[in-house]
Order: C-alpha cells, then sequence, then structure tokens
C-alpha cells in the first residue's frame, strides 16, 4: 500500500476559540472557520482540523479510558499516493471491519487499538524550500553573508510529520495492522511495546509511534515538521511568549535523531515542533532498543530539569 504519510489530523475540542488560537500561534495557514470548526494546513497542504467535541460528524471514542478527557485528537487522515491504493485499502480492510466511505470519497474506519483512521487520495504539494547554508572548520559555505537565524523570524510548518497514539494490550501485536495490512515499515522498536514505524511511501524514520503510556489510550501527540532548528527554535519561543506551556524541549531525540520542542495544546495532549529527522531506505535494519541501557531518550536537553518529567502524562 503506498500509503505517503499522515495527510490530517482531527481534533474533537471544547473551547474552538482557544484551538484556534493555538494552531495559529503555533504557524498554521487558516483555512477556514465558523462557530462549528476550523480548518488549518501546513506549507504542503497537509491539514489540521478541529470540531466541536459534540460534533456528530466527529467517530466516537472507542474506550472508556481515552489519555486526554474533554478535547483529544479523534481521527488520523492517512494519505493514499492515488485511487487505485484507496480502493486497495478499502478493499483489504473490508475483509474484517466496518469501512464508512464519506461524500467525497474518503474511507474511514479503526485500528486493531480502536483508534479512529481514514484515508483518501492525497492532496500534498512538495514545498520548494530554500535551505540555508552553514560554516563550520574547513568547510565554509556561506562567504559575506549573515546566517539566516540570525535573524528573528517566524516560519509555517512545511507538513505533519508524525502521529503517536497511546495503545492498551499487546502494542507488537497492535502494530501488525499497519505492518502487515497497510504496507507501513518497522523502523525501530524500543522497550517491550514501542513501536516507530513509516508508511510505505515515506523515507521519515517515522510517521506514526504506537506505545503504552500511563495505561492511557488514544492520540499523545501529533509533529509538525520545519526546515530546520533555526525555525523550530524561533517558532517554540513565540508559543512560549504568547503564554503556551513547554512539556519537554527543546531537545534532541536518539531515535529519528530529530530536534524537538513538545508543548502542551488545548487540543489535547501534546503537539511537537521537529526538524531533521533520520530518512531510511530499505537497506534499513530496525533496532530494538531496551531503554534501561540506552540511556535517556534525548541526547541533550536545553532544560536539564526536565530529564525527571514522564513524558506523555496530562499535566493538572
Amino acid at each position: 500500500m503506498n500509503i505517503i504519510g499522515v495527510e490530517a489530523v482531527i481534533y474533537g475540542v471544547t473551547d474552538l476559540e482557544k484551538c484556534t488560537r493555538y494552531f495559529t500561534d503555533w504557524g498554521l495557514i487558516p483555512v477556514s472557520s465558523d462557530e462549528t470548526g476550523a480548518v488549518f494546513e501546513t506549507l504542503e497542504k497537509t491539514t489540521v482540523q478541529l470540531r466541536n467535541a459534540d460534533n456528530p460528524s466527529l467517530p466516537p471514542v472507542h474506550c472508556d479510558m481515552p489519555f486526554f478527557e474533554g478535547s483529544c485528537g479523534r481521527e488520523v487522515i492517512w494519505g493514499a499516493d492515488n485511487a487505485e491504493t484507496l480502493a486497495a485499502i478499502g478493499n483489504e480492510l473490508g475483509k474484517d471491519r466496518e469501512i464508512i466511505e464519506a461524500e467525497d470519497g474518503s474511507l474511514h474506519t479503526r485500528d486493531d487499538a480502536k483508534n479512529s483512521l481514514g484515508f483518501c487520495v492525497t492532496k500534498r504539494t512538495v514545498a520548494k524550500e530554500t535551505h540555508p547554508t552553514i560554516n563550520a572548520p574547513g568547510n565554509s559555505m556561506r562567504i559575506n553573508q549573515p546566517a539566516y537565524g540570525a535573524t528573528p523570524s517566524l516560519a509555517s510548518p512545511v507538513r505533519i510529520g508524525h502521529v503517536v497514539h497511546s495503545v492498551q494490550g499487546d502494542v507488537v501485536e497492535k502494530a501488525k495492522f499497519y505492518l502487515d495490512r497497510l504496507g507501513f515499515k518497522l523502523s525501530d522498536r524500543i522497550g517491550k511495546g514501542g513501536c516507530f514505524m513509516r508508511a510505505g511511501g515515506s523515507h521519515d524514520h517515522h510517521n506514526l509511534l504506537l506505545q503504552q503510556l500511563g495505561g492511557g489510550y488514544g492520540m499523545q501527540h501529533s509533529a509538525y515538521e520545519f526546515r530546520d532548528f533555526d525555525q523550530v527554535m524561533q517558532r517554540g519561543l513565540y508559543m512560549e511568549e504568547q503564554g503556551w506551556q513547554t512539556h519537554i524541549g527543546p531537545t534532541r531525540h536518539t531515535l529519528g535523531s530529530n530536534y524537538s520542542w513538545y508543548m502542551w495544546t488545548p487540543a489535547g495532549g501534546l503537539c511537537e515542533l521537529i526538524s531533521d529527522m533520520d530518512v531510511l531506505d530499505d537497506s534499513w535494519e530496525p533496532r530494538h532498543v531496551d531503554p534501561a541501557k540506552a540511556g535517556p531518550p534525548h541526547s541533550w536537553y536545553a532544560r536539564p530539569e526536565q530529564k525527571g518529567l514522564k513524558f506523555g502524562i496530562p499535566h493538572d
């Protein structure tokens, strides 16, 4: 199945005005907004969709213990490369579960962990980014020119990079739905139940992580990829200036290698600013990492006091 990556993340929210302000501050581009919801897009046209939590068009929460109460991620839409792939997905998943076809032709169902997900033909466009040059000892690429990051600026995210679900039960077994049925590829495993996976049409280290956190269920965070480290830093600092709360960051991951900055969102859970993620091809051999031996999941923390935080557990 040639799935490109995350096409859209749909949230059900209890405070539409506050969530609209959050994603505007995040740098997403407003597309539409009214009293029932709002739509935002990245530079590559992947979208965040906000709907009032009681909107009947939202899929129900299929669990009595959601990871976040009230506002939360309700559905992830995956983009297929063409109509033939979309039809193949419907035929495959229709063998053992209900598939709902919407008026726009998108398909909707649940995975084996009861997360709601959908599929559509992608509308993603490739952003033509101009990448700044850098200087290093013995490799001076920028002559008589100030660095891009030396001038304060705010950029929009290029695309939605990945989503993370907290699942109950056997995580490895739940991951087989994506690996065996949808053509995802395993990138890495961590501990007994963390599976980093990339879609068949993607070379990102991961577009999806399934893991167990705090006994909860549902979307734990969505991640938004920026061009470079400076854009992550400038947007993260701006978010804090607007009053939004950091959870962990800025930092750099060990698995995936990406720069990272996690911030709480009123839409439920966390949103992550990322850049410089590992790119993998079919020669990559998945690793199985023992967290007890591998050390912390970050190579550095800008704020050392964050090392004691329990990642992803809701704050008061």
